[in-house]
Formats: structure tokens, sequence, C-alpha cells
């Protein structure tokens, strides 16, 4: 027994003398076979919950000899002989009969929707639908000198009147009786849809109105190119600015006032042009004194330039033509 005891203390001894020996004497000798210094807690990465991280799993290479995983890069644009990205294409100038066309005849500028009716907080009166119709029942009450004397209900898709919108409550009167009127929530009438049909309607209106007046005007240079003239303004004299109180003008104005030109005013006139003589074709064929007039025509979609031309004989106006066409406006 008193052996073992001895053996145990001996041992032991050689343990501690072991662990005080360790670093400055035989720590070196064991980096030396190792070939590192072994992690401690020190060089550990400390994460967000102040918990040692475990190391980052190494990333395997790609095999040799086989593409990578990469993003699609876009194709780069086709390079010049120097190596530079070209340049894109320059858009075709236009033809001077085209260039002429547009300028004529303008792709008029058309207001939006919602700047025309103020974001649906004030509707022009004139864009009133003529009529509208509600999704439910709409009840009626006739009332005379403050007193309700009948009543009468609507069933849904019965056409009524629009009288009034505010904020979100239209006034709508019975197209029967249009004493009797009540108010609804808009939004349960097909009000706002009517005026986006018409607004719509509108422009495509326009759009075709001003392509078939330059397709027309193509026939009628194809026909007979001497009109390129009329249609650039080569050769026409210069126009006055505004109206200059020339009394030739006088029997156009008087045909303004009598609304003998379709759509237009005397008060959206803006220029008065004397061209003195002129031989014209189409169905007023002949020989006449003529004046053009540029117009710049409001409506509730905006304001349009609009250019027609008058035929005065015998100190009158014989008629209204387009300037290029020669044809009724």
């Amino acid at each position: 027994m008193k052996g073992f005891f001895a053996t145990l203390l001996v041992v032991c001894g050689l343990l501690a003398a072991a662990w005080f020996a360790y670093d400055p004497y035989l720590r070196p000798l064991v980096e030396r076979f190792t070939g590192g210094t072994p992690m401690t807690d020190d060089d550990r990465v400390i994460t967000g919950k102040g918990e040692p991280s475990k190391p980052a799993a190494a990333v395997p290479a790609p095999p040799s000899g086989t593409a990578s995983q990469a993003r699609p890069q876009p194709a780069p644009a086709p390079a010049t002989a120097t190596g530079t990205p070209a340049a894109p294409a320059p858009a075709k100038p236009l033809s001077e009969l085209e260039a002429a066309l547009e300028l004529k005849y303008p792709m008029p500028e058309i207001l939006p929707l919602l700047t025309i009716v103020d974001q649906w907080r004030n509707v022009p009166s004139n864009a009133y639908p003529p009529e509208v119709t509600a999704a439910e029942t709409i009840p009626f009450q006739l009332v005379v000198n403050g007193q309700a004397i009948g009543s009468s209900n609507v069933a849904p898709g019965t056409p009524l009147k629009p009288v009034r919108l505010a904020g979100d409550i239209l006034t709508v009167a019975s197209l029967a009786n249009p004493a009797m009127n009540t108010e609804i929530p808009v939004a349960k009438t097909d009000f706002k849809q009517r005026i986006e049909a018409r607004y719509n309607q509108f422009v495509e209106m326009k759009r075709k109105e001003v392509e078939a007046k330059r397709e027309r005007a193509r026939q009628i240079v194809a026909a007979d190119p001497s009109k390129l003239a009329a249609l650039t303004g080569k050769g026409a004299p210069p126009a006055p600015a505004g109206d200059t109180g020339d009394p030739r003008f006088a029997p156009v104005k008087a045909s303004l006032t009598a609304g003998e030109a379709a759509s237009v005013t005397l008060e959206e006139a803006e220029s008065f042009t004397w061209n003195g003589s002129e031989k014209v074709g189409g169905e007023y064929a002949g020989t006449y004194d003529t004046v053009t007039v540029h117009f710049r025509v409001s409506t509730i979609f905006g304001r349009f330039p609009v250019e027609y031309k008058a035929l005065l004989r015998g100190g009158k106006v014989h008629a209204w033509i387009d300037p290029v066409t020669e044809e009724r406006p």
C-alpha cells in the first residue's frame, strides 16, 4: 500500500512539472511537429448573442476545367472596328412633305382627363353625360313648396339625368319628371365611366381626324406636286399678328359671327391672311379672293389649332374650305 501511494505521488509530481513546463519549454516543440498554433477561445469570432460562432465551412473550389456558376451578364453593345460601342442609328429625317403635314395638321395636345375634371373635384358642366344609370333602386320624392306630395322608385338601369356632383354625392333627376330629384353616391352610378368613355372616344376621334387630313393631303400632293407649296407655305404672304383691322376681312368676320364656318367662332380666330385672287378646285371650283384664318379652338379637352380658308365673291363669303384639301371642313 505504501508503495502505491509513493508511485501516485511521483506520477502527480511529474504531471505537475509537465504542466508548468509546457508553455515555456514543451509548447515550441509541439508546434514544430504539428505545424501551427492551436485555436484558443480568444481566437474565436463572437456572435451577436455573445457566444462563439462555429468555424465557417470551407467552400469547395469548382473542378478544374469547368465553368463556375456566375450570374448572367447582359450582352455588350456591338463594337466598332476600334473596339468602342457602336452609337445607335440616327432617326431617319422626315421628308419635306411629312414635316409639312405634321406642322399643318398637328396631333392635338389633349389634357389628361383627371386634369380636366380636377381629380373629380370640379367636373365642368359641359362634360356631364346626358344621362346616367344607377346600380340599385333609387327612391324619388316629388317636393312642391317644400312639401313632399308624392314618391316613386326607379328600378336599377333606368336612365337618370345628372344634375350636380358635390364630392362623392351625385344629384340625379328623373327624366320623366325633372322636378323629382335625389342624391346618391356617385360610385353607385356610371357617371365617371360615361365621362371616361366620352373622353377616350374624343381622343380617338381627333387622332383619326388628323390622320385622315394628312392622308388626303398626301393624295393631293401626289396628284399635283405644285400643291406642296400651299402645304409648306412657300410663296404665301406672311400672316399678320392677330387682327390688323383690314376692311377686306369684314365679310369674313361677318360670316364667322353668323356661324357659317363649321365648329369655329370669331372669338377663336387668331390671325387673318389676305391671299388675293386664287383658283381652287374641288366642290367649289372657281376663282375667288381668299382669306386664310388661323383659329385656336377651345374645348373641354384642351385648345387645338385649326386653319380654314374663306372664299369671297361679290364681297361675301361663298364657302369655307380646308386650305390644302380644298374640301369643306
